[in-house]
């Protein structure tokens, strides 16, 4: 009997090789009096949200 490996190697596709990536100021929020933040592109998605609710949350409102 053949013994079948447990991990076999596979490929998806090839990576470009083409120009590495620019990167660019997305957006600039001013979030208070001399306080301001710049988000990039390419920022993971999972970062952004918690950046955007810990910034914009109820609990930062004025009273």
């Amino acid at each position: 009997m053949t013994e079948k490996p447990d991990i076999v190697q596979i490929r998806m596709g090839q990576t470009p090789q083409s120009q590495p990536t620019v990167t660019t100021k997305a957006m600039h929020i001013k979030v208070g009096t001399n306080k301001s933040v710049i988000i990039y592109n390419h920022i993971n998605g999972y970062i952004l949200d918690a950046f955007l609710k810990a910034v914009f949350s109820d609990d930062n409102r004025p009273k």
